[in-house]
């Protein structure tokens, strides 16, 4: 499946299974995605660490995040301003990934950063989806060869250590 990939400066790609949107909607993880999403400190947000260099804020201040993604609940690629066009391809099997995701309802939603964050916090807002894909049920490992190219596998993951926020 191919898609058309649009991320503004500062923003990202997320994958994330259904079945986690609820959970994000939370203050705590929506805050912490924004400051995820502005790796060089270039937002408004650093007026709320005015005495703090942004290089220290940002690793203490998205940590919640980041532990949300390496659960398997949802995974980021943050990225500059970038358009371009992703194949999704499912694969029997993918070596080595440490990319893991879990699609208890196996119904995948692919959407920028920004734009999810946006619609959570206010939920009236019909949100702009850059994919959905339906797969089985199940865990998934992940690898990506930068934005063009998304590649998952159905498999329980093999080990503990899943990072689940990637910087393209």
């Amino acid at each position: 499946m191919k898609v058309r990939i649009m991320c503004e400066e500062g923003d990202g790609l997320v994958l994330i299974d259904k079945s986690f949107l609820e959970e994000l909607q939370n203050d705590d993880l929506l805050y912490a995605m924004d400051i995820l999403l502005d790796r060089k400190g270039t937002s408004e947000l650093v007026c709320d660490f005015s005495d703090e260099k942004w290089d220290i804020v940002w690793p203490r201040e998205s940590k919640i995040i980041r532990e949300f993604c390496n659960t398997g609940k949802m995974i980021i690629w943050l990225t500059d301003s970038i358009e371009t066009v992703c194949e999704l391809k499912e694969e029997n099997k993918i070596d080595k990934s440490s990319m893991w995701l879990n699609a208890p309802s196996g119904k995948l939603l692919g959407v920028s950063a920004s734009e999810l964050i946006q619609c959570l916090a206010y939920p009236e807002l019909e949100m702009e989806k850059l994919f959905e894909l339906d797969v089985d049920a199940g865990w998934y490992q992940v690898l990506n060869e930068g934005i063009e190219s998304i590649l998952y596998c159905k498999q329980e993951p093999k080990d503990d250590l899943i990072q689940n926020v990637q910087i393209l």
